[in-house]
C-alpha cells in the first residue's frame, strides 16, 4: 500500500529552468496537501526558491536539500528534467508515497488509489492537426497517419509503496539510458520504458485511465479547455498542466486577481485554495 507521503521536486538548476517558483507551483502544493492531508510533504531541491509564493508554501513542506545526480548506472544525466526523473524514483524506492510534478492542480483526494503497490496514469496522444498545405496534402494522401491512443505512461504523477518491485525494475532500466537532452530519446525512460515494463510485469503495476491525471492534453485544444474555457472532468483526481507547453501563454501570466475573477477550468479549481 502507498503511504500518505507526498514528494515534490524543484530547483535542480540555479536558474530553475527559466520558470521560478510561482503562484501555480504554490497551488499545486496547497491543493495536494489540503485535499490529502499527508503525513509528510517532502520538497526535494538543490537550489532553494525565493519569493512570496515560496514563503507561503514552505510551512506546508518538509525541506530536503539534495545534490542533483550527475549520472546513474554509469550513464551521464545531461538535462535537469532527467535528473529529476531519477530523483523521484529514488525517493519513492527509499520512502514510498505519492510524487507530483509541480505543474499539477488537485481536484479530489487520492485516498482510493493508495491501495496499489504502484500506480501510474496513461498519457494520450493528441489528434494530429496539419499545420500547412504540405502536411494537409500528405495527411489527405494517407502519408501521415493520425495514430490515436496512449503514447505511454507518464511519470508526472506516481504512487508507490516503499521499495516497490516496479520502481526497482524501472531504475534498473537506466543502465540503457542514452538521452543527451531534448533529443529523440527525450521521453524514453520517463514514458516509454514504464509502458514496456508494464507489458512485461503487469502483476506489479496498476495503469490508470489517462483521464485520472493527464487530461486535457498539451495541444492547443487541450490547453484552451483548461485555461480559457470551463469544463468539468468527472474522472479527474488532478490535472497535469503541461508546463512546457502552457507556461508562456497561460501559467506565467496567472495572478490571484485573474483566478478569482475569470472563470476557466483551472481558475475555478484553483480559487478554492487561495
Amino acid at each position: 500500500m502507498t503511504p500518505n507521503i507526498f514528494h515534490f521536486i524543484f530547483g535542480m538548476a540555479p536558474d530553475f529552468g527559466g520558470k521560478p517558483f510561482s503562484l501555480v507551483h504554490y497551488l499545486s502544493i496547497k491543493s495536494a496537501v489540503e485535499l490529502n492531508k499527508p503525513d509528510a510533504a517532502y520538497f526535494h531541491y538543490q537550489y532553494e526558491p525565493q519569493g512570496e509564493w515560496w514563503e507561503k508554501a514552505k510551512p506546508l513542506l518538509t525541506l530536503n536539500k539534495i545534490i542533483a545526480p550527475e549520472s546513474i548506472l554509469g550513464n551521464k544525466l545531461y538535462h535537469v528534467a532527467h535528473k529529476a526523473d531519477v530523483v523521484r524514483l529514488q525517493m519513492l524506492r527509499d520512502v514510498g508515497g505519492i510524487y507530483l510534478d509541480l505543474d499539477t492542480i488537485s481536484v479530489k483526494p487520492l485516498t482510493g488509489l493508495r491501495q496499489h503497490s504502484f500506480a501510474i496514469g496513461q498519457e494520450l496522444k493528441p489528434t494530429y492537426v496539419p499545420k500547412n498545405w504540405r502536411q494537409k496534402l500528405k495527411y489527405k494522401l494517407g502519408l501521415i497517419k493520425n495514430t490515436e491512443g496512449s503514447t505511454g505512461l507518464c511519470n508526472a504523477v506516481l504512487l508507490a509503496e516503499k521499495n516497490s518491485t516496479f520502481v526497482n525494475l524501472w531504475l534498473d532500466e537506466y543502465k540503457s539510458f542514452r538521452s543527451q537532452g531534448r533529443d529523440k530519446y527525450w521521453n524514453e525512460h520517463s514514458v516509454l520504458v514504464p509502458l514496456r515494463l508494464a507489458e512485461q510485469y503487469p502483476q506489479h503495476i496498476t495503469k490508470l485511465s489517462p483521464y485520472a491525471f493527464h487530461y486535457p492534453l498539451y495541444d492547443a485544444a487541450g490547453l484552451k479547455l483548461m485555461f480559457e474555457e470551463v469544463t468539468y472532468f468527472s474522472e479527474a483526481y488532478l490535472h497535469h498542466l503541461w508546463e512546457s507547453f502552457a507556461w508562456k501563454k497561460y501559467m506565467s501570466l496567472l495572478t490571484e486577481e485573474t483566478i478569482r475573477k475569470t472563470d476557466t477550468t483551472y481558475n475555478i479549481i484553483a480559487r478554492r485554495f487561495l
